[in-house]
């Protein structure tokens, strides 16, 4: 269905299951900034490794410290990596009469939830700003997001999809 990995689509249909999955978004950019974070770590402690050996000793225990620094630095664009990473699989099941939603990072389920089909309206795609997400619209509750904003392609086709099969599954 959709032209690249980075789109949202539709893994697999069948009468009785619709699996969509949502990859991680713009995976190539954030293995960019798992890479600057590690090159943070590493030539910050060996620019600490190097000035460390003129230090008069006894070191004073605050300057011990500075180990952190790297760490610190580094940090930010870790945890930018680690979220960039997040993968939705959206499984609509007739068996089950129910749509689950699994969160996993790098293979780790992270959330799961699951919406029995007689509290769904539909799934419907939201806008936020640039960005688009598919939501679904309860009964009884307020809209719930299924995946995170992002400007890939393939929301309104995979709403399209899923909606379709609601509508022949229901019970």
């Amino acid at each position: 269905m959709a032209g690249y990995p980075t789109d949202l689509y539709v893994a697999s249909q069948t009468a009785h299951e619709l699996v969509v999955v949502a990859p991680p978004f713009n995976s190539h950019s954030f293995g960019w900034i798992w890479i600057v974070s590690l090159l943070c770590l590493v030539i910050g402690y060996g620019v600490i490794f190097s000035l460390w050996k003129n230090v008069p000793r006894p070191i004073h225990p605050a300057l011990r410290l500075t180990w952190l620094i790297p760490i610190v630095i580094a940090g930010p664009f870790l945890v930018l990596g680690v979220i960039g990473q997040i993968k939705t699989q959206i499984t609509l099941s007739a068996d089950t009469g129910a749509l689950s939603v699994r969160k996993t990072l790098l293979s780790f389920l992270i959330s799961s939830k699951e919406y029995p089909f007689s509290e769904l309206r539909s799934i419907k795609v939201g806008v936020a700003d640039i960005s688009l997400f598919l939501y679904v619209s309860l009964v009884d509750k307020p809209a719930e997001n299924l995946t995170g904003a992002t400007d890939q392609t393939g929301y309104s086709e995979v709403a399209d999809a899923m909606n379709a099969f609601l509508v022949a599954n229901r019970r």
